[in-house]
């Protein structure tokens, strides 16, 4: 495992590559979105399901419009409501949106308020996904030893401490209004 600075991250995650770094409340597993060899290595590092689907986060509302429908002002200003923070946002997809990455053409987004989370989205000038680092209904992981023990040698670590959140986010339909998970 090597540590990488973020001005080098937008081309080894634009060619592929696995990053691992601190969220609110754990650490978590990111790579570009639009590259399935990249997404697949996450699903088996995670040893989950392909029918589960990826969060994205960035660090504006601009890294995600590859991915939508254009949205209108208020529901625009719906989304600021809660956003940057610990909120996931299910938004209409587009026809640009890889299939990996939408469940019933929604697509789940989230600008956090988390500094680790926003710097790296806005130095890597993109979306990434974001996914718990833990095998598929285990335990995240929240430290840094287990984190180091855990991770295979093809994935960057991003050093850096968790946030204080004890839950993930809350994830809520921004159409029909409805909580996925609170």
């Amino acid at each position: 495992m090597k540590f990488v600075k973020n001005h080098r991250l937008n081309r080894f995650i634009r060619k592929g590559g696995i990053v691992a770094y601190p969220t609110e409340s754990c650490f978590g597993l990111g790579c570009d979105p639009k590259n399935r060899n990249a997404i697949n290595k996450i699903i088996r590092i995670k040893k989950r399901s392909r029918n589960k689907n990826f969060i994205l986060i960035g660090s504006s509302i601009k890294q995600f419009n590859f991915f939508i429908k254009p949205i209108n002002k208020l529901s625009k200003k719906n989304l600021f409501l809660k956003w940057p923070g610990p909120h996931t946002w299910l938004l209409n997809t587009n026809n640009r949106c890889p299939s990996w990455l939408k469940n019933d053409n929604k697509i789940a987004l989230r600008i956090s308020s988390f500094h680790n989370c926003y710097e790296l989205a806005k130095s890597i000038d993109m979306a990434i996904t974001s996914t718990s680092l833990n095998l598929s209904g285990k335990i995240s992981l929240k430290n840094f030893r287990d984190v180091c023990r855990f991770l295979p040698n093809q994935v960057k670590l991003i050093p850096g401490k968790i946030g204080k959140n004890k839950n993930p986010s809350t994830i809520q339909d921004l159409e029909t209004k409805k909580i996925i998970r609170a």
